[in-house]
């Protein structure tokens, strides 16, 4: 057998292998004893924050009560001595900022009134700004991660940590571009309310006076609203041209409502006239007669009318082949009369039956 050389055990050793076994029993025992502590560190920490909870709100309650019983100070200092006995909620977080350059504003405002809510806590500029990094995601926190990476976060003044955070992504040039929005905005077919919100969003952007915001209103209005107003009475100010604008929207609105709601108007059935001349094709005038046919003024007797109905004969011509809605010779009689001259029915009137 070949010797083995060097120190490692031979895995078909059974005292190698008993020795590893008892090792993993060692090292498995040594991090039973450490879950152990620690599961035992931190169910003394949830007691002492229990203790401190239940102290905090007793304190809370005496306060509230002795400020309760207490007469109100006549010194100018009444509303700091309320704010101080308010408590403050240091829970409140804003919603995550991804990045994205159009909510930037609206983010940085829900952190200033976190902040206002709770001056004592975030005094500190470091708990401001921890704030802040606490609620960024995406690109935004790989901003703040290689940022404070350069700047420690104990040393760094939160207005020069903000003026850098909106340098990044904060709309540039934002009154400009609010002022080159608010004048190319148009109603359109949205009803006014809907353009009344995107017009006053613009309009505090871009910062103009009053009587400028009135005439921009009006024409970014559509003609049908332009055309109502024109008979009301004359507005002073952009607020009374926007009251205006509505109610002139809500009652054309209903006007419109109304009307398609009313059922249809009931057609007149017109009187039809028989044309003065012939038609090109006979077959297109369609004539239903109940009575025999008269020829000139005689007048088929029952036992004519039945031999032709039986023979196949024009009820008209007495000819074969074709009925009286066909016969040409009653659309184009011949010059000399059948019978006895008939007038022409068809150019002076209809025919009058014998009596």
């Amino acid at each position: 057998m070949t010797e083995r050389t060097g120190q490692t055990p031979d895995p078909a050793d059974p005292e190698g292998l008993r020795y590893a076994v008892t090792q993993q029993g060692i090292f498995l025992g040594l991090q039973f004893n450490l879950l152990t502590r620690i599961t035992s560190v931190q169910e003394d920490l949830v007691s002492r924050i229990k203790e401190i909870t239940r102290t905090l709100n007793e304190f809370s309650g005496q306060t509230s009560r002795t400020t309760a019983s207490a007469p109100s100070p006549s010194s100018g200092n009444s509303a700091t001595s309320a704010s101080t006995l308010i408590p403050e909620n240091v829970r409140l977080q804003p919603e995550p900022f991804f990045g994205d350059v159009s909510a930037c504003g609206g983010f940085l405002l829900q952190c200033d009134l976190i902040f206002q809510q709770a001056p004592r806590y975030y005094q500190a500029d470091h708990a401001r700004i921890s704030l802040i990094v606490n609620s960024l995601r995406s690109k935004a926190l790989q901003w703040a991660q290689a940022f404070l990476a350069s700047h420690p976060i104990t040393q760094l003044p939160f207005e020069r940590f903000l003026g850098e955070f909106r340098l990044v992504f904060d709309l540039p040039r934002k009154q400009e571009e609010a002022t080159r929005r608010l004048l190319s905005l148009k109603q359109g077919n949205r009803p006014v309310s809907e353009h009344l919100i995107d017009f006053r969003i613009f309009a505090v952007e871009a910062g103009w006076p009053d009587p400028a915001l009135k005439g921009i209103f009006y024409q970014s209005l559509n003609e049908r609203i332009k055309d109502h107003l024109c008979s009301q009475p004359e507005t002073d100010t952009f607020e009374e041209l926007v009251t205006a604008a509505l109610r002139s929207d809500l009652r054309l609105r209903e006007r419109q409502t109304e009307q398609m709601s009313k059922p249809p108007s009931s057609l007149v059935n017109s009187v039809r006239h028989l044309p003065l001349v012939a038609p090109a094709n006979p077959a297109s005038l369609p004539v239903i007669l109940e009575e025999p046919i008269q020829i000139g003024h005689s007048k088929l007797s029952l036992e004519e009318r039945k031999k032709r109905r039986n023979e196949g004969l024009c009820f008209y011509c007495g000819q074969a082949g074709h009925q009286v809605s066909q016969c040409a010779v009653r659309f184009d009689p011949p010059k000399t009369p059948l019978l006895s001259p008939t007038p022409n029915y068809l150019t002076q009137g209809p025919i009058k039956k014998s009596i």
